[in-house]
């Protein structure tokens, strides 16, 4: 093998290492735009059941001053509980929904890097 091989030989396997770590980089910064992604809807989300929450709250408070029984402030506050119990279960079930989602991220990141996870 003469000597202009071998250079070019060790350029093409520069060249190849070169590519290869791009592509890893590449899914890398995919992922972690994905896990980006996930965090941010998962604030805006809490944003928008902050701002639910608070008008519930809001509205309890003017029907229970408005009342004029007791009986009246005990159904008001059992709807009021019903309705919370519901916000609960559903912040519940998005909360597990988006931690499979992160865990997924994390896992295929410290995996291998190439997004070959389930995400």
């Amino acid at each position: 093998m003469t000597m202009a091989q071998t250079e070019r030989l060790k350029s093409e396997k520069a060249n190849d290492l070169f590519q290869m770590g791009a592509r890893r980089f590449g899914s890398l910064m995919e992922l972690h735009k994905e896990l980006l992604d996930t965090f941010e809807r998962v604030q805006r989300d809490r944003l928008t059941r902050t701002m639910q929450e608070t008008k519930l709250a809001s509205e309890f408070a003017a029907r229970v001053t408005s009342a004029r029984s007791i009986p009246d402030i005990m159904a008001i506050y059992q709807e009021w509980i019903a309705q919370c119990t519901a916000l609960f279960a559903e912040d519940s079930r998005k909360f597990l929904d988006d931690s499979q989602k992160v865990a997924n991220a994390a896992l295929s990141l410290l995996s291998d890097g190439r997004g070959n996870g389930s995400t």
